[in-house]
């Protein structure tokens, strides 16, 4: 997957402690800063956590990267903390009675203000604040209380910065010609309200890159496919132009130094240069790829990609459903592109045509059975994500589209009928917290079905 720290920035300021040792506070000075330390407080001090989670132990893990920590007496001093952080960290206690000027310029920022927790991932002062007041409603302030609101809260930072750092190569033309956007959707309007980057290139674009590597250059990826994967449907014939599609979009992505892609695949005017494998492999590497040019889908997925630091698929909701399947509280994910990774140990991998059509080259595998899994979709207006979780209960090859996944959830019928977006995304694990987060610092709504 891609490499994405948390970037986080310390700031030092005063803490209540420093204020109450003054002349101006006599009884404080003498009773609370100066007296006996409380007991229990100290025994607290010395318990030793199940898992270290203090910033320097998630710094040993890879998740963060921490900033050296700037000092900030007056407002000015706000100005020295860089644009490219993710999160600002507000030592303990120091947030309390900070002067309103400087308060107010850290809001502005409009970064995630996170409380200093210890190694238990408590932020025992964390309820008390200054920024808790009305007048400061607009400040995203998060404290935890224990080493799983932690990593929820680094997860959902994660998926911040996934977002954020995302350069998609769109590839086709905007609109889609089969999945429809909010009129307000553009290009230029998503880069503005979350500054993800876009490359626009045409269906010719990706054809010619194809068509412009040779028989050679990809026989090391085929001999490599032929010993991975089970070939079916005479794919082996024709194994070549599906690594040149592979190829190709690994080469536009580094001529354009982007990490996320999507195709408008509905107009190609050859069913050989379907992406569907390309895509499958693309996803284990932790590149976003978004079928049909669906957008909202794309954004779906960078945020479970992003949250999980796992693989993601996405798929339509109940195509090759039965009416029993709802009954029984089953939904149907199903699509062709299948990242590898998600398959079950047990099963190999076969490679087949697209839809029966002897053309092109989807992948199918069973997937691991009585596992969790989070199923999310982005509306069409994208300022919304609904979310809701189940277990996989079954797989079949369903031919169109190839793989048809079994989620058992709780109420089938409820999220047949709630879930606002025409594709849908999915991954193993729970990531409600995380999404929840996300939605949050992304500052569009969540639903949980």
């Amino acid at each position: 997957m891609r490499d994405v720290k948390v970037k986080i920035q310390p700031i030092r300021m005063k803490k209540a402690l420093e204020i109450w040792d003054s002349d101006e506070t006599p009884l404080a000075k003498t009773a609370w800063v100066k007296g006996p330390k409380k007991p229990r407080d100290v025994l607290r001090s010395k318990e030793i956590p199940p898992e270290d989670v203090s910033l320097d132990a998630l710094k040993r893990k890879g998740l963060v990267e921490v900033l050296e920590p700037i000092e900030i007496r007056k407002a000015e001093d706000i100005e020295k903390i860089p644009e490219d952080v993710d999160a600002i960290l507000i030592g303990d206690s120091e947030d309390w009675f900070a002067e309103d000027s400087i308060l107010e310029k850290l809001v502005l920022l409009n970064k995630p203000l996170l409380v200093e927790w210890d190694n238990w991932g408590y932020s025992i002062h964390g309820r008390i604040s200054k920024l808790r007041f009305n007048k400061y409603s607009k400040a995203k302030r998060y404290f935890t209380m224990g080493a799983d609101e932690v990593f929820s809260l680094i997860r959902a930072l994660r998926g911040y910065r996934f977002i954020k750092t995302m350069k998609v190569l769109y590839v086709g033309d905007f609109p889609s010609h089969s999945v429809a956007v909010g009129p307000q959707i553009s290009l230029e309007y998503l880069n503005k309200r979350f500054g993800v980057e876009f490359v626009k290139l045409t269906l010719e674009d990706y054809l010619k890159e194809i068509e412009g590597i040779s028989d050679e250059k990809v026989e090391d990826v085929v001999k490599k496919w032929k010993e991975r994967f089970i070939i079916r449907d005479n794919r082996e014939k024709t194994l070549h132009i599906y690594a040149k599609t592979y190829k190709a979009l690994k080469n536009m992505l580094r001529k354009h130094n982007a990490n996320a892609i999507t195709v408008d695949c509905a107009a190609l005017p050859e069913i050989e240069y379907v992406p569907c494998l390309a895509y499958s492999l693309l996803i284990d590497e932790g590149i976003p790829c978004g079928c049909e040019a669906d957008l909202p889908a794309l954004f779906a997925m960078a945020m479970l990609m992003g949250v999980s630091n796992k693989p993601v698929l996405m798929g339509n909701l109940n195509e090759n459903a039965t009416h029993m399947d709802i009954e029984n509280n089953v939904v149907v994910v199903n699509h062709d592109v299948l990242p590898p990774s998600l398959a079950s140990p047990a099963c190999k991998i076969a490679l087949r045509d697209y839809h029966a059509t002897a053309k092109g080259v989807t992948s199918y595998a069973e997937l691991i059975e009585g596992l969790p899994v989070t199923l999310a979709g982005m509306h069409w207006d994208m300022d919304k994500v609904w979310v809701t979780t189940g277990k996989v209960v079954w797989t079949e090859d369903t031919t169109h589209c190839r793989v048809s996944i079994g989620v058992k959830v709780d109420n089938a019928k409820k999220v047949s009928k709630d879930a606002f977006s025409h594709h849908v995304v999915m991954s193993y694990g729970i990531y409600v917290k995380e999404l929840r987060l996300l939605s949050e610092l992304m500052e569009i709504e969540f639903t949980l079905i």
